[in-house]
């Protein structure tokens, strides 16, 4: 009897023990998820600085697609006979890249695009690479 009751107790240890080891508590947190940015898909109205560095210009409307990290761009600009087109990467809230245009001779340069918090406006710069000035002009956009 004393050896069944010793078994018993020794089993109903080695259970506590288990039970204890799967229901411990970890030291390490939880992982706080990190907020998703917005994506840049969609049609955005835009607006740039160019020679004089002050007075915003009416852009042309920017049809971004998102896939990813990677984003691409067409413009047109039927004014002055023109399509734009932009890559670009997104890291975090910022999309970076390069924008070229056809029908204008050696168009083209880098960008950088900074998502407000809300995801329905962005402000930005550019550059052209034909600039020898190396001057940076603004380019912002609102979510259509």
């Amino acid at each position: 009897m004393k050896k069944s009751i010793s078994l018993i107790l020794i089993g109903l240890a080695c259970l506590m023990f288990m039970a204890a080891g799967c229901t411990s508590t970890s030291d390490t947190p939880p992982a706080t998820p990190t907020a998703q940015a917005e994506s840049w898909s969609g049609i955005w109205s835009t607006t740039w600085t160019s020679a004089d560095h002050a007075t915003p210009v009416p852009g042309d409307d920017i049809t971004f697609t998102q896939t990813g990290s990677s984003v691409t761009g067409t413009y047109v600009n039927p004014e002055h006979d023109f399509t734009g087109s932009i890559t670009g990467t997104v890291e975090g809230n910022t999309l970076t890249g390069t924008w070229s245009e056809s029908g204008l001779p050696e168009t083209s340069g880098t960008f950088e695009f900074v998502l407000s918090d809300d995801g329905n406006t962005f402000t930005g710069t550019w550059k052209s690479a034909n600039d020898e000035s190396d001057a940076t002009y603004s380019w912002n956009g609102v979510r259509t």
